[in-house]
């Protein structure tokens, strides 16, 4: 996991520590805890939340901040609001300081691309914009302009300063794109407003990524899909990479929608990567990663990660 980074969220472990002494002075407290199910559509999916809570005010008070929250953070991180945080730090000059928040996913950002040799890299904005006008036109983008953005993209193009919470970008015309990392921060972030309610018990599932916590009451874990499986999930999240559902035909060659920061195209490689890991955030980031890197530089790069599982299906 990258180093850990501060917020302004409160601290989530006193509601926890008071509902865990209701229970070991009054056990039937769990059985009081009854299901609730939310969703709503953020951040271009659809947001769905299972929680055990003892009355519905509860549950929905809890519902209403995690779907507020991520209102905010797609607000604050969208590449395609021109004015979002995220957006006018892209055309900024020199060091500028950035909210709590941006500065977590891009700090995280950073570890990431530097563990995964670039195949994450949120520089790649440039690059996914001339991706999807290509995907609509069904016609590769030019050399020329493909050359053109890659001088754009790089891990090395950036810096951040954690003094300072400030971000700097040292080319004119780059263009953050932290769609393989801003939905597992928002998920995580909506899993400590759940718990800051003394809920111990949920799922937060965006799209397929998730993250879950201790089993429901009576059962060993979440029941979950996992491709065309489904498996019982406890205390993680997952998240998955793939071009089989998401891919454009041009001149008889699938691409996948995930665009190489080496080449600046689709991926050809039509193969789905499953990860588990501790946080939202890290499955997300990571399964983008191994998903370009492929199966033997991916699987060493989990295999060097305590506490994350990677898995491979073939097309």
């Amino acid at each position: 996991m990258p180093p850990t980074r501060r917020h302004c969220s409160m601290p989530n472990y006193l509601p926890t520590f008071f509902i865990a002494l209701a229970v070991a002075l009054c056990p039937t407290v769990l059985s009081a805890n009854e299901r609730f199910e939310f969703q709503g559509v953020h951040m271009g999916t659809t947001v769905r939340i299972i929680l055990y809570a003892p009355s519905s005010e509860i549950a929905e008070r809890a519902a209403e901040e995690v779907f507020a929250s991520f209102r905010t953070l797609q607000e604050m991180m969208s590449d395609y609001i021109f004015d979002s945080e995220l957006s006018l730090l892209c055309k900024s000059r020199g060091w500028i300081r950035v909210s709590d928040d941006l500065f977590a996913v891009l700090w995280a950002a950073k570890y990431y691309s530097t563990m995964s040799d670039g195949a994450f890299d949120v520089t790649v904005g440039p690059m996914t914009r001339l991706w999807r006008r290509s995907r609509r036109q069904r016609e590769l983008p030019s050399e020329q302009l493909v050359e053109q953005a890659r001088q754009l993209v790089g891990n090395h193009l950036w810096e951040i300063e954690e003094r300072t919470q400030s971000v700097r970008l040292l080319k004119a015309g780059m263009r953050f794109d932290l769609g393989a990392i801003g939905k597992g921060y928002a998920i995580d972030r909506a899993f400590e407003i759940i718990q800051r309610h003394g809920i111990t018990s949920q799922l937060i599932d965006a799209g397929g990524d998730l993250r879950v916590s201790a089993p429901p009451p009576g059962s060993d874990g979440w029941r979950v899909a996992k491709g065309e499986e489904m498996i019982d999930l406890k205390d993680a999240a997952m998240a998955t990479s793939g071009g089989r559902f998401q891919f454009v035909l041009i001149d008889g060659v699938r691409y996948a929608h995930i665009v190489n920061p080496k080449t600046g195209l689709g991926m050809t490689e039509l193969h789905t990567v499953h990860i588990t890991a501790p946080t939202a955030m890290e499955a997300d980031a990571l399964a983008t990663a191994v998903f370009i890197l492929g199966r033997e530089r991916g699987q060493a790069l989990i295999d060097s990660l305590p506490n994350v599982t990677m898995e491979w299906v073939e097309p």
